[in-house]
């Protein structure tokens, strides 16, 4: 190899598919939620990032969470921009995602736990966000921080039942 570069990784199509396909329900299935004023308070689109990672590597769930908040924002203006939730949002889904696919493909726990683990890495990136950015914005740190956290728990109680539940089927699914 020239100058000792690293070969570059090989391109997986079917990890990108994947993670396209999470993208996807990530961004189609918060209009549901909102049409009956449920979005901030059951998180869904947690739950096909959460549910993802047990099916791709952790840099391709990663990157679904990044993106999925970041292309509902440009297709639908939600979340919004400014105040940067959708941004704040992209870090705690890529978080989860990461974190969820890790500890999944390293421990191989049961489902809960590799989703309990996602769910406390993305709120620990949200709280390290927000308290970092909000103040630029002109916005309380502590307050948001500790009402996004207090206002999600039935989310996260939702993806702690539902995404394990999903797994095991697909998984089921799969083994056919």
């Amino acid at each position: 190899m020239p100058n000792g570069a690293a070969a570059a990784a090989p391109l997986d199509l079917r990890a990108l598919s994947r993670a396209a396909l999470v993208t996807a329900l990530a961004v189609a299935l918060p209009p549901v939620f909102h049409a009956v004023r449920l979005g901030p308070v059951f998180l869904p689109m947690y739950l096909p990032v959460l549910a993802g990672a047990f099916f791709l590597p952790a840099r391709h769930a990663a990157l679904a969470g990044l993106a999925a908040p970041l292309l509902s924002a440009a297709l639908t203006g939600m979340p919004p921009l400014y105040p940067p939730i959708a941004l704040w949002l992209a870090g705690e889904l890529a978080a989860a995602g990461g974190v969820a696919a890790l500890v999944d493909a390293r421990l191989r726990p049961s489902p809960f736990v590799s989703v309990a683990a996602g769910l406390a890495s993305a709120r620990a990136a949200q709280a390290v966000l927000v308290l970092a950015t909000a103040g630029f914005v002109g916005l309380p740190p502590r307050f948001l921080t500790l009402a996004a956290f207090v206002a999600s728990w039935p989310g996260m109680l939702l993806a702690l039942a539902a995404v394990p539940a999903a797994v095991a089927l697909l998984r089921r699914g799969r083994a056919r």
